[in-house]
């Protein structure tokens, strides 16, 4: 029956819809930060909007509006970027959840878009208290998206380094998928290519611009629409499978 967007919907619609037996929506959580001098500010919302749109038609399923403004701090050296502090940005997630749940969703999947969001949405589904017949998935682990990408990068001769975690090779190429026209590839530049393990504690605890002064964490020179068309559907299944087998 196709995706059916929340906001564009009158209630007696959403009630009719619910009625006939479709519970699932999902709820995309991206960011408003830096993403380097060759990205938007806008990226992970950006890709909130498209990939949870992929998702939800899959699942046929209710999509939510994005939550455009995440938990960011370690961006906050770079202007523009917009954060909330972890506790609000719970608390919101875990309103979001009732609300929803409150009118008839049984099937709620709140889905991260951005790396920053990935345990406090984990911990905001942790806190909240059982709700009878409601299933609500979300993602803790950024691992998730390193699985799906990593792969299809090593397949096309890309390596983890120039992929990074931040507006290297992989989100760049994923921008070029799905607007090409937000994408400045002239300003693009190298930032943090050393060692994954290591760089990913410090951008978390000290911020990414310990780094690297330009923000990006990775590569982006090798960035192309068809490697970001691949991480994209990479991804989907991903989530796609991990919700279907909850």
């Amino acid at each position: 029956m196709g995706t059916l967007h929340l906001e564009r919907m009158t209630w007696p619609e959403v009630r009719e819809e619910l009625a006939r037996g479709r519970t699932t929506v999902v709820v995309p959580f991206g960011a408003v930060e830096q993403h380097g001098p060759h990205l938007p500010l806008g990226t992970d919302a950006i890709f909130g909007d498209e990939i949870g749109l992929a998702v939800a038609e899959r699942l046929d399923a209710f999509l939510a509006p994005t939550v455009r403004v995440g938990f960011s701090p370690h961006h906050m050296a770079f202007a523009g970027t917009l954060t909330v502090d972890e506790e609000t940005f719970q608390a919101v997630a875990r309103s979001i959840v009732r609300a929803l749940a409150g009118h008839g969703f049984r099937r709620i999947v709140l889905l991260p878009t951005h790396g920053g969001n990935f345990r406090p949405l984990g911990a905001a589904v942790s806190g909240l208290a059982p709700m009878d017949g409601v299933k609500v998935i979300t993602f803790p682990d950024v691992g998730m998206l390193l699985n799906a990408i990593l792969p299809v990068a090593s397949g096309m001769g890309l390596t983890p380094a120039e992929g990074g975690v931040h507006a290297g090779e992989w989100e760049t190429s994923m921008m070029l998928a799905l607007r090409p026209e937000l994408v400045r590839m002239e300003r693009a530049e190298e930032g943090y290519v050393g060692d994954l393990a290591t760089g990913v504690q410090r951008f978390f605890n000290e911020g990414v611009h310990v780094l690297a002064e330009n923000g990006i964490f990775g590569d982006p020179r090798r960035a192309s629409a068809e490697a970001g068309r691949k991480y994209i559907q990479n991804i989907v299944d991903i989530v796609v499978r991990t919700v279907e087998e909850s």
